[in-house]
Formats: structure tokens, C-alpha cells, sequence
């Protein structure tokens, strides 16, 4: 049994459990993207032009999407692990380094950052078609977000590390749970009410998320008021 071989061996304990964000992006329509004649010269392209974009909302930079004012500073947030999934990626996102919980201000600007870049991604799109050359790509993002406690397991002999918690798995479901809304966080962020009302979001009950009954989750408040009555009613219902 020795020689027993395996796909992939982690250390024996998983480290000390870390205060962290999990934020997931799909790009709608990708699989129609791929199965196109030749993607491997141009997919690469579109993926470098979104991760591109990710980083100015995450580090900082130029954010050519804005209607105004296009630099944009860091958010002193840690990046300690990003991953491609096919049709989108994850990142875990811990406190600035010396600090042990997120600033306010860091959560707030970060859902707006997302926000905006989901309704302006067309121009993400704009100017990854100067070198792809179709036009059937992924023309909507989606974000989902949340946060609690994830666990780093270790690869043994490597630098390679792979993180678990419930605020992964609650984040790629946030993202897929309204297709119609571009932009779901939990309200596990903890971000005051007043707050949110002033940059125009609002809580929410998500119903019918699988594994998270009744999670009370922040959306867009002219994006939800947009869903029709029947879908609202489906899959929401107002804080008790």
C-alpha cells in the first residue's frame, strides 16, 4: 500500500480557521464561447481582458469601464487565492495584513466595484474584441459573495494550497441563484443597513438557495425591483 498512488495528498491538518470573503464570478454564456472554431487563440484573450478587470477592482488602476473618474486605489484586502473554474473563478480575500477583521468601508467599496463592473462589463467586452475575433462571447458577469470562516489545506513539497468553508459553496450558489441579478452578497458581510440604503442596495430573503434556507442576502435595490412579480415572489421574500 505503500506505493499506493494518488491524485493529490494534503497535510494531515487543515491551519487555524481565517476570517475571510469568498468571492465567485461566472461569465454567462462561456460553454457557447468555447465551442467555437480555434479558441485556443482567442479564449485566453477574453479571460485575460476579465482578470484584468478583476484586478484593477481588487488592487487598483485604471478603471476604463467608469463613466467618469477612472483610477481607482487598492482596497488593502489580501488576495491569498484565486483559481479558474471554467467559466469564472474564485478568490479568497482575507484582512489587510497587521488586521484581524475587514473594514467597513473596504466591504462597501468592494460591492460597488463589482456592481459596477457587472453593469458595465459590455465595455470589458468592447475592448476584448479588438483582438477576438467573434461575436458570440460571454456579454454579462455575474457576482456572488460572502464570508465566514475558511480552513487552508497544504499540499506537501509545494507552495500550492486549496481553501474550504461554507462561504465558498455559499458563494457560488449566491451567484447562480438569479440569473436575472447580476450581483448577490450575503448579508454575512455585515455591512450596517444605513449603509447599503445609501450606495442603493437593500437586504433581502433569499428562499430557495440549496443548503441555505432563508439566507438574508444584499442586492441591488433597482435591480431586484426590476424582477418581475413572479420570479421576486419565487425565489424572495422581505426580511420579518
Amino acid at each position: 500500500m505503500g506505493d499506493q498512488k494518488r491524485t493529490f495528498t494534503f497535510a494531515g491538518q487543515a491551519s487555524h480557521p481565517k476570517n475571510a470573503l469568498a468571492l465567485i464570478y461566472d461569465l454567462e454564456g462561456f460553454s457557447r464561447f468555447f465551442n467555437q472554431p480555434d479558441v485556443q487563440s482567442y479564449v485566453p484573450v477574453f479571460l485575460n481582458h476579465v482578470s484584468e478587470a478583476m484586478g484593477v477592482c481588487l488592487f487598483g488602476g485604471n478603471a476604463y469601464w467608469l463613466s467618469r473618474g477612472n483610477a481607482i486605489g487598492s482596497l488593502s484586502l489580501r488576495v491569498v487565492h484565486e483559481k479558474f473554474m471554467g467559466d469564472g473563478a474564485l478568490y479568497i480575500l482575507l484582512p489587510a495584513a497587521g488586521e484581524s477583521d475587514f473594514k467597513t468601508a473596504n466591504l462597501q467599496a468592494l460591492c460597488n466595484r463589482l456592481w459596477n463592473l457587472k453593469l458595465q462589463f459590455e465595455h470589458v467586452v468592447r475592448k476584448a474584441l479588438e483582438r477576438v475575433p467573434v461575436l458570440e462571447v460571454p456579454r454579462r458577469i455575474r457576482f456572488g459573495v460572502s464570508r465566514g470562516t475558511v480552513y487552508e489545506l497544504k499540499k506537501p513539497h509545494t507552495t500550492a494550497r486549496e481553501y474550504i468553508g461554507f462561504c465558498i459553496n455559499q458563494a457560488s450558489r449566491l451567484q447562480s441563484y438569479c440569473p436575472d441579478l447580476g450581483f448577490i452578497a450575503s448579508a454575512r458581510l455585515m455591512i450596517p443597513d444605513s449603509e447599503l440604503k445609501k450606495h442603493g442596495y437593500r437586504k433581502t430573503v433569499a428562499t430557495q438557495i440549496r443548503g441555505f434556507p432563508n439566507e438574508l442576502v444584499i442586492v441591488d435595490s433597482g435591480e431586484y425591483e426590476s424582477l418581475t412579480d413572479e420570479l421576486r415572489d419565487d425565489l424572495f421574500k422581505e426580511p420579518e
